[in-house]
């Protein structure tokens, strides 16, 4: 991909369609994400700042979920990135009350009916809380017992 956007007849980067006929199999959605999430050197990776946690804050304030404006607002994280952050860290709405035996029960009989697809387990059996949260709290049972 990188040399469809080198292409002379293409200098701008924008121009999805085209780009994508340089790429045998994928889309014109299927580059511009590959290229936001992978190989934009203006995206960060890794830890979030405070900054940046802020920066998302407002930005959810202002454009809800509308990620590619959200995105836009942060500046250095993509548009995935900004949804994960949110979704599993600092959306207020999140559940973050302790993990009682009778919880910890209830997921355990749910990773058994339901493998470890937790969006639908915290869908169904914990409300508020994340996947990431039942994920990490089967992780901990698992090394304690």
């Amino acid at each position: 991909m990188p040399h469809a956007l080198e292409e002379p007849g293409n200098p701008n980067p924008s121009k999805w369609f085209t780009i994508a006929t340089h790429v045998p199999g994928r889309s014109n959605k299927d580059c511009r994400k590959r290229w936001f999430a992978r190989m934009a050197v203006d995206i960060v990776r890794g830890v979030w700042s405070a900054e940046e946690d802020a920066k998302l804050m407002n930005a959810v304030t202002k454009h809800g979920t509308k990620w590619s404006l959200v995105a836009t607002m942060v500046h250095s994280r993509n548009s995935d990135q900004c949804a994960k952050r949110w979704t599993d860290t600092l959306d207020p709405s999140i559940d973050r009350s302790g993990w009682t035996p009778e919880l910890d029960r209830i997921l355990c009989n749910a990773v058994n009916e339901h493998g470890t697809c937790w969006k639908k387990i915290v869908r169904t059996y914990f409300p508020g809380r994340t996947g990431l949260s039942a994920k990490n709290r089967l992780v901990h049972l698992l090394f304690v017992f």
